[in-house]
Order: structure tokens, then sequence, then C-alpha cells
């Protein structure tokens, strides 16, 4: 009899081992991307930071694919992705990061220099930050993501079926539906390499879902905005970091943060706070204001909240 009792055991721990397996709620790593394959949702994958910096040097000097430039703060090194001749002293072109994911991410100057000298070229910069990395998903993200699939079946053209149809063109990284009524419907995009869309893709989009759909709709597809956020904060910083270096974490992570909850209207004030408390740069903060004022964010859907400028006090 007991070891009938150990074997009835044995086989219920293995039953429930296997069946927390197939399970989206228990299921882990490759299991749990099989859970979500099985239902047409791969696990999001990481993806490259990209952008536009500006490059000066000789007139006539060609500026060839290939070539590398380099932040100077993570030593992420980015290739330059088309041959561009320098006229007017300088040029702008697009660079990609040769490591994936947000760790590519970077504010407006920190990409300075080049990986070696190139004959004519005398200076690289980027004139605007890189924000639109992603991490490969974790678990718990891509998790969230397949319940919240199930949860909101795709039907009869409401408004997850728009974001969906919406993405299906390959530019398209973020879409948020906003149904208003009467057979008007605006719908939200970002691009994957910038977060404001161009008309082009803004046009794709709107072309591809007019044409599949079958119903009469007043369809209004827009891009995103900025929203310039003035910071002034009173902390103490770390002993490891200088001012710069702790302004720099602030910037960088509160504009991930914004841009992972991009579409809210609300932001929380000491959500925002927590962010800062955060970095590793801030040991203590005791004071935060935001567009001078002590209050939580309120926004539309359509803004892309971004820091332009922090001041730090220390704590008296």
């Amino acid at each position: 009899m007991r070891s009938v009792a150990i074997e009835l055991a044995t086989e219920t721990m293995n039953y429930k081992n296997d069946l927390n397996t197939r399970l989206i709620d228990t299921a882990k790593g490759i299991d749990l991307e099989i859970c979500g394959n099985d239902k047409g949702k791969k696990i999001i994958e990481a993806t490259y930071a990209t952008g536009l910096v500006k490059i000066t040097g000789v007139n006539g000097t060609l500026i060839k694919k290939g070539y590398r430039v380099l932040n100077s703060t993570s030593n992420i090194e980015y290739e330059i992705t088309e041959d561009k001749i320098i006229e007017n002293i300088s040029t702008h072109v697009l660079v990609i990061a040769k490591t994936p994911g947000k760790i590519g991410n970077c504010e407006i100057g920190q990409i300075n220099s080049f990986k070696e000298i190139y004959p004519g070229l005398s200076s690289v910069i980027n004139e605007v930050p890189f924000i639109s990395a992603i991490d490969r998903e974790n678990d718990e993200e891509y998790r969230k993501r397949l319940l919240d699939y199930i949860r909101h079946p795709r039907i009869s053209w409401n408004k997850y079926v728009f974001e969906d149809e919406a993405r299906v063109i390959k530019e398209v990284d973020k879409a948020k539906c906003i149904p208003i009524g009467n057979g008007n419907v605006k719908l939200i995009i970002t691009e994957k390499n910038k977060p404001i869309a161009s008309e082009k893709v803004k046009t794709d989009v709107k072309n591809y879902i007019t044409n599949k759909i079958l119903s009469d709709i007043n369809l209004e597809v827009l891009g995103v905005t900025l929203y310039e956020l003035n910071l002034s904060i009173e902390a103490n910083i770390n002993q490891d970091f200088n001012m710069d270096n702790a302004k720099e974490e602030i910037i960088k992570n509160l504009n991930e943060y914004f841009f992972n909850n991009l579409f809210s209207t609300r932001f929380l004030y000491f959500d925002i706070a927590n962010v800062i408390l955060n970095c590793k740069s801030i040991d203590k903060l005791s004071d935060l204001k935001i567009n001078n004022t002590k209050d939580d964010l309120v926004i539309s859907e359509d803004k892309l909240c971004i820091i332009n400028q922090i001041k730090i006090g220390g704590i008296e």
C-alpha cells in the first residue's frame, strides 16, 4: 500500500507539473512561448535603437555605409546605414545600434565620436534622443499580453481589431484606438524606429484599414506629439555620481517610463517621483516640481511626455 501511495503521489505531482507548463498563468520560458504561439502571439524580441545623427566635415566627403559612431556614456556602437555626401559642411544620416535592447537608447549629445578616424569627417552628434528600442519581453510581460489578448476578444471591428490591424503595417509600433461614435474612429500610432509617425505611415495605415473594413467609417490616423516637461527637484546625489551623470540617468529613466506608458492620460505625481527615487544616482528626494506644479500630470492620449530640462538642487 505504501508503494502504491508513493506512486500515486508521484503521478499527481508529475501531472501538476505537466499541467503548469501548458497553462498561460503558470508556464515559463519556452513553455510559455509554446502557449503563446498556439494563440498566434509570438514573444516580442528586443529591437535596435535607431535615429539620425549630424555629421560635420569637408564638403564633398563621402560618408560610407558601415562607418561606426560611439555613445560616450555606454560605449555602444552604432552603424551608419546609408552612403551620403556632405554638402554645406554637415548632413544627417541614419544609424542603428549594434547591440539590441534599451541599452542602445540615448539622450541628446551622447553619440559624439567616431569609432576610428574617417578622412574628411570631423564630428558627430545626435541632436534628438533615441528612445524607441525595447528589451526582449520577459515572462511576466509576455504573459500579461497573452492574457490581455484572451480577455479582450477581437470581434466585429472593435477597438482591439483596429489596433491589431494598424500594427500589420510593419513600421507601426504602438497603436491606440479611440472610438468617438457615429462612425468616427481615432487611431493614434507610433513608428518602431521613432515615436513620431511619418505622414506616409499614417496614410498607409488609413488606406490599409479603409480598404479592408466593410462598413463606412470616418477614420482619422494620428501620430503622437511631444509634450516637453521641465523638472525641478531637491535631492541628494549619490557620491558615485556627479551632477551631469545624475541628470542623464533621471532623464533616460523618465523618458523610458513615459514611452512605456504611452496613451495614458494621467501620470500620478508620486509615480513620477518614484521613478526618480529608483535612480541609482539619487539617495534622497525631498521635492519635485513638474512644469512648476506639484500635481498629477494630465495630458491627452496623443501626447508623449519628454524631459526638456531638469534642475537639481541639494537638500538643505
